[in-house]
């Protein structure tokens, strides 16, 4: 068998796993109220602290105005919150709030629920060399 099988049995199996647990990921952000770009949205601003509506835009390829909408609706739920910077008043940073990092922490405890539910069934061997696998993949993606 060749590189070329292994890779595909790799990229059905890995499909067919995330096919497995989308469903159980996309119930636990509706029940806290999240979308999933919300969740990318708040785990960017989780990673990076603060930044300006034009930055998260860039990140994902959007327009600013979309982020500033969706902005909006988190900060109306009250998971993120404007600040102006203090050099440049005319700046305006979002932020994550107390209630934002909460219910992100939540959200990621269940998530990692559900990714543990799914690898109950591999050994403690053959978890170590899937964390190595996976990180040294993550390594090599270029964005």
């Amino acid at each position: 068998m060749g590189k070329s099988e292994y890779i595909e049995r790799i990229q059905i199996a890995l499909q067919t796993s995330i096919q497995k647990m989308q469903p159980k990921m996309t119930e636990s952000l509706n029940k806290h109220g999240i979308t999933a770009t919300q969740f990318f949205v708040l785990m960017y601003l989780r990673n990076n602290e603060s930044c300006k509506i034009s930055g998260i835009a860039d990140f994902m390829g959007v327009k600013p105005s979309a982020v500033s909408f969706m902005i909006d609706r988190l900060e109306h739920n009250h998971f993120v919150y404007r600040e102006h910077d203090k050099k440049d008043r005319r700046v305006v940073n979002i932020k994550l709030s107390e209630e934002g990092i909460k219910k992100l922490n939540l959200v990621i405890q269940e998530r990692k629920e559900i990714f543990e539910s799914s690898l109950l069934t591999l050994t403690d061997e053959e978890l170590l060399q899937f964390a190595k696998i996976a990180e040294k993949l993550a390594g090599s993606v270029t964005p």
